[in-house]
């Protein structure tokens, strides 16, 4: 099946593209999802009632995701028991998500969901847009075609709003803890030539939530790219992946610029292929990002390291692994370059912590993780981490890896921003519903007692969730 494209944009060399080689870049219309929808709808055509399952209900697939959390924070933003900040406080938040997925033939797909989010007893403005909670009433959170069938071609197309999910999800990610997620209008090609390899190949723009009205995307932030996975010998996954981020003309996105990453991941899950697992990732970033008005030349490095090991004949399958989360940070913030990693669409839950009080960026935190596995359904975890700044002439940033925690004045030479340990238990009630208890505590270190206040923070949650 050939796909054509008018939608092609080429752009002049600038002094940050005079160095690497020129593409072709797929920009999105405006209006992708619309284009998926009137695509899908011709593509109908030529499908034939043979290829169909029968009546229409019997190719029509309802799901639902509904879930409650109870939450309550302290000083998790400002480490100061003093000033009652927005999120020092408790509340309830609710997330409804309804979607119907219609297979007509074996190689065509149609699927929407909507999805309303609400925040009740909180006394923090409710309007945080792309925060993690707030109020965003029932929007289109998904509207996709996909157009394949890997038994019989390698290729499938899957165009429209739809959720981006790419490997460790430490620069790509549905924010699966936030109140609103996070999905793409994009057109995805995924090639799957043989049981070995999957390659998607993509164009993205991400889509902000915007209460009261239609959730839009960014029209002037495009993330394009490849990412490659694989199963090698050794029983290991092997992740190669290029991701191309231009949002210097962006109003909303957290980081402006157009740079690349450039990666590799190493990895065997847990409980796969004997009692070892391990993960090792690499990332490099270049290109050019904006701080202001200033157009800064970036190089910046990223890392993850996992090892751990599961008891498999002992009591309640114990696992237990030691860690390491690198994310390098700016030694000298005049001189006109850029050294600290930058956020992307990054999942900012539980990478570093629960308590999401700090972000890849200008990070080293190693720590350790022990988990308990009660019974088939359930898991406990405990987390312990340790924090320091990657280089103490930058700052310490949030989970959203582009806010600072300290203002300018707070640069000092220590590194040693705290220790955290966290503790939380799931388990399957029923079939379909889950409970999610957690909570966790950072003790603040010499950087945030050496530059304003310095109580300790935490967070405790008790979370519901069903699907059908």
């Amino acid at each position: 099946m050939k796909i054509q494209s008018s939608f092609i944009e080429s752009r002049p060399a600038t002094r940050h593209h005079a160095n690497r080689l020129a593409i072709t870049r797929l920009r999105l219309p405006r209006h992708i999802t619309s284009v998926a929808v009137l695509s899908a709808l011709a593509a109908i055509a030529p499908a034939g009632a043979a290829e169909s399952s029968g009546s229409l209900l019997d190719d029509l697939k309802f799901d639902a995701d509904i879930r409650v959390r109870a939450e309550w924070t302290d000083n998790v933003r400002d480490f100061n028991s003093k000033v009652n900040s927005p999120d020092d406080d408790g509340w309830l938040i609710t997330r409804t998500r309804l979607g119907l997925g219609w297979k007509p033939a074996d190689w065509l797909k149609f699927y929407v969901q909507g999805q309303d989010s609400q925040e009740m007893f909180s006394g923090r403005p409710k309007n945080t847009l792309n925060g993690a909670n707030g109020n965003d009433d029932f929007d289109l959170r998904q509207g996709y075609v996909q157009i394949g069938n890997f038994d019989e071609f390698p290729l499938e197309l899957t165009l429209g709003r739809q959720s981006l999910d790419l490997g460790s999800r430490r620069l790509v990610a549905d924010t699966r803890w936030g109140n609103y997620g996070r999905t793409f209008d994009a057109a995805r090609v995924t090639w799957k030539p043989d049981k070995t390899w999957t390659v998607d190949v993509f164009a993205a723009n991400v889509v902000n939530i915007e209460e009261g009205q239609f959730d839009d995307s960014d029209h002037n932030a495009d993330l394009t790219g490849i990412f490659a996975t694989a199963k090698i010998p050794g029983n290991q996954s092997l992740d190669l992946y290029a991701l191309h981020l231009d949002s210097q003309h962006s109003t909303v996105a957290a980081v402006k610029g157009d740079f690349w990453n450039l990666g590799a991941r190493l990895f065997r899950d847990p409980g796969t292929h004997g009692p070892w697992d391990y993960e090792f990732e690499f990332v490099v970033q270049t290109g050019n990002v904006m701080s202001g008005k200033k157009d800064l030349d970036l190089l910046a490095f990223g890392g993850q390291a996992t090892v751990g090991y599961t008891f498999d004949s002992a009591f309640w399958t114990p696992r237990v692994s030691a860690n390491f989360s690198y994310a390098s940070g700016d030694d000298n913030l005049k001189d006109g370059e850029q050294h600290r990693l930058q956020a992307m669409y990054p999942s900012t839950h539980a990478l570093n912590g629960l308590l999401d009080a700090v972000g890849w960026a200008n990070l080293l935190d190693p720590y350790l993780e022990f988990k308990v596995s009660p019974t088939k359904d359930s898991s406990i975890n405990l987390q312990a981490h340790a924090f320091f700044r990657a280089d103490t002439a930058d700052f310490v940033y949030r989970s959203n890896g582009s806010s600072a925690v300290r203002s300018p004045a707070g640069v000092n030479n220590n590194s040693y921003i705290g220790t955290e340990l966290d503790l939380y238990y799931q388990t399957n009630l029923t079939k379909g519903l889950e409970l999610l208890v957690g909570g966790g505590v950072l003790f603040a270190g010499d950087y945030l007692k050496t530059s304003g206040p310095s109580d300790n923070a935490g967070t405790v949650y008790t979370q519901l969730t069903y699907k059908y």
